[in-house]
Formats: structure tokens, sequence, C-alpha cells
């Protein structure tokens, strides 16, 4: 059973409010009113983002109620597993749990439905599907664009209204992603791909020339080394196939790669940022030799 709006917030960090106040500045002695408002965070005490004086901000405590309301067609289906604030208070997530598991060669994929909203404006509401292999920890998540066609702009209740039917797609998207794992694991890797999705990814592999090996950055040979570890090591538990190599891109985004250092830093990563954008390379690439 979920639990009340307030304590989500508190439980999850997510308990602040986002005040929109004046912003001026001074020019020798003279104090220049701007015509911008800063959102403050009430928790953290820092400006999150400048927004024009008809900017209405969002709050943590309406987001949520909304996601509740959304999930009320579905029952115990849904249950909220986690929530949180990205980039300091911009962004608000809640991965919601799916009842039951599924299976993938040995792995128990525990699998949830994800969803973003902006106190700031930066972005509309998204709606995507978010897998955690129980093995590993590893995580991948995936934004469809059928998540993202309510603006900032949209009232709540418009929101409240759209994320059944959102919420629905994503349920069939997740269904579809687990099957696809499915191929994926029984689909046996050539001689040499990993090196080619590793040199797809950094842009260099072990099997580079030793001229291309000599002018690599310290960072970047690091990173070449780790995602060849990463992949050796999830090839030998879950076999020489593409569910394999994927894993060993998941397994690095996951818990190796750079990502912000802050809180829920590196899980704004895998959603939101460069890390993200990773994992979709690396799906993208195994696809192409199923």
């Amino acid at each position: 059973m979920n639990k009340s709006v307030n304590e989500i917030l508190v439980e999850n960090g997510l308990d602040f409010t986002i005040e929109k106040l004046p912003l001026s500045g001074m020019v020798g002695k003279t104090v220049i009113e701007s015509p911008y408002f800063g959102l403050y965070n009430s928790k953290s005490g820092e400006i999150i983002h400048s927004v024009k004086k008809g900017y209405t901000p969002s709050q943590n405590k309406d987001i949520v109620a909304m996601v509740l309301k959304g999930m009320a067609p579905f029952g115990d289906d849904l249950v909220i597993n986690k929530a949180g604030a990205l980039a300091g208070g911009k962004k608000v997530f809640l991965q919601l749990g799916i009842s039951g598991q599924s299976r993938v060669g040995d792995d128990i994929i525990e699998r949830n439905i994800t969803i973003i909203d902006s106190n700031d404006g930066s972005t509309g509401l998204s709606v995507g599907v978010g897998d955690l292999t129980m093995s590993c920890a590893n995580q991948f998540f995936k934004f469809y664009k059928e998540g993202m066609k309510f603006r900032h702009t949209a009232s709540i209740d418009e929101k409240i209204k759209a994320l059944p039917a959102l919420i629905g797609d994503a349920l069939g998207q997740s269904l579809r992603l687990i099957e696809v794992y499915k191929t994926l694991a029984t689909s046996k890797v050539t001689k040499g791909l990993a090196d080619q999705l590793v040199r797809h990814l950094v842009g260099i592999d072990r099997l580079a020339s030793m001229d291309e090996i000599a002018e690599l950055s310290g960072k970047k040979k690091n990173a070449m080394d780790t995602l060849h570890d990463m992949i050796r090591i999830e090839m030998a538990q879950k076999g020489d196939n593409l569910w394999g190599l994927h894993s060993g891109v998941t397994r690095w985004t996951t818990h190796k790669k750079s990502a912000p250092v802050r809180e829920n830093g590196r899980i704004e990563s895998a959603m939101t940022s460069t890390n993200y954008v990773t994992n979709q390379k690396s799906l993208e690439f195994v696809l192409e030799h199923v």
C-alpha cells in the first residue's frame, strides 16, 4: 500500500518548497532590479533557477499527489519504491515498482515505471521504464516520446488526467523491453564485438595501436580499461551473449562511470544525462547485432 504524500516527501528528502524571490544586483552604489526571479530551495538555501515574473513554480507535494492519483487506477499493481530530487531540486523523480518480477536468462529483473517532473520548468512530464537487474544492481532507464507530451505550463489537473494513460503505455513498453532482453540473452556475440562496443562508446579499445594508446589521457585510458573489465565480469556471469555485453555497459554506468557528485547524482546521470545517453547507445549497438 502506498504511503501518504507527506510520508513520501519526508522519507525521500523531498520535504522542501520552491519559493520565487525577486533578484537584484549592485552597479557601483546603485541597486538594479532584475526582471528575473530566483527559484529558491527552502531546504538547501540555494537558487536553483531564474525565471520571469509570470512563472509559477511547482511544488513537490503537488507532484507526488499527482502521481498517487495517476496510479490509483492500477491498484496494487504499482507501488512507489523510490523518490528523490535531482540537480539540487530542479527535478523530482518517482519510481513505481511493478508487481512481480521478470526473468532474463538467470537474471531476475525488477521492473519500474519512472516518472520525472521539474520544479524549475526545465522539463515537461516524462514517463518511462526503469529496470534493475537484481544480481548486480545494474540500472537501465528508457523514456519514450509518449511520456513527453505535457510541457511544464500544463496544469496539475491536466497532468493527472494524462498520467493513467501514460503509465499504461509504460507498462506495455516495460514488457516489450523484457522481451528484447530475452532476445539479447539468446544471441551469441561475435569475436571482437566487445572491443567494437568499447570503441563505439569511449572512442578507443584495447586493440588500438601503440601510438593511439600512448596518446591517451589518463582519464580516457581508465574509462577504456574499466569498461572492458565490466564487460568481462558481466559476460562471465551471463554468458557470451549480447545481454552480457550490454550488461557490462550498464554495470559501468551504474557503478563506475563518472556522475555528478551530489545527492542522487548517479541516478540523475542514469535518468537524464551522460550515462543515460551511454546506455541508449549501448542498447542500439547490441540490437544492430541480433
